[in-house]
């Protein structure tokens, strides 16, 4: 996948939110119809049993190991076999990523079958557990076991490349991207990178930060920055030459980098080159 849409996805899934309102495992009898009010996102794991899922004008059939992301917005029902039962790990929860839903966008499958179905299985008991749990840091442990949850269905289900080129603000800002990383070493205007997606810079600004997620100035340093700290970890440029490459004065680029990694260039690539050494010496020694 190109850089600059990978670029825009990661900005996205930084900004994203979830709200859990609950989670918990359910059984459901031979034949018994659940009709479902499509009013927030749910992720499910069947656990045991089968029976047939509608989603929309969709029929599913359901299977032990299936890992369902069912989106708001379509009517829900489903229904187990009349010789079976149906054990479902399930999770509700609000979403939402800047002004577009990305879910949508990203035209996600409904279902996927993850290859560690025990390891689905031990992130629902967690999610649920914290749900229950009184702790402070209970909203912490709902949100990592929600984000891993997540992750392993979009891991699973794929983002194709060709879904994102059908984008349209996607689209418009990939051709800024791309220009932003072919030109790190030079000055870049507000005005040049408005034209690359027809837009007038007073809206342009706004527009890139909903789609980015930063501001295109902020945008711009972060990517001189990641640039210049994979320079840094090659011996053959030195931090004058790496400035340079990311278009900024070397004063300016040692202050600018500990801002942005809490560490100077030079220590930064000394740490980078003494990390294997140190591996090194403690294999050595057990």
């Amino acid at each position: 996948m190109k850089l600059t849409y990978q670029t825009i996805i990661q900005n996205y899934f930084h900004r994203f939110q979830a709200e859990v309102s609950m989670a918990a495992y359910s059984v459901s009898y031979p034949g018994r119809q659940h009709h479902l009010p499509p009013e927030f996102y749910r992720i499910w794991l069947f656990h045991e049993g089968a029976g047939t899922l509608q989603v929309g004008g969709r029929s599913v059939e359901i299977k032990p190991g299936q890992l369902m992301l069912l989106p708001p917005g379509a009517f829900q029902a489903f229904e187990a076999k009349a010789d079976t039962r149906i054990g479902l790990y399930w999770c509700h929860f609000q979403a939402s990523i800047g002004d577009m839903d990305m879910f949508d966008l990203l035209q996600l499958p409904i279902s996927v079958y993850p290859d560690d179905r025990e390891h689905i299985v031990q992130l629902f008991e967690k999610l649920i557990a914290a749900c229950r749990s009184p702790l402070l840091t209970r909203e912490l442990r709902i949100r990592a076991a929600m984000f891993e949850l997540l992750a392993c269905f979009l891991e699973c289900g794929g983002i194709q490349e060709s879904t994102l080129r059908a984008i349209e603000p996607l689209e418009k800002m990939e051709r800024v991207l791309a220009y932003i990383e072919a030109h790190l070493a030079e000055t870049m205007s507000i005005d040049d990178l408005a034209r690359l997606a027809y837009l007038h810079p007073n809206y342009f600004i706004g527009y890139f930060k909903s789609i980015v997620g930063y501001a295109p100035a902020q945008y711009v340093n972060r990517r001189r920055l990641e640039l210049a700290r994979s320079l840094l970890e090659n011996n053959e440029l030195s931090i004058t030459d790496i400035a340079q490459r990311v278009g900024m004065q070397n004063h300016y680029f040692s202050r600018i980098f500990k801002q942005y990694i809490g560490i100077t260039p030079s220590r930064y690539r000394q740490i980078y080159n003494e990390a294997p050494k140190r591996e090194e010496g403690t294999e050595g020694t057990e």
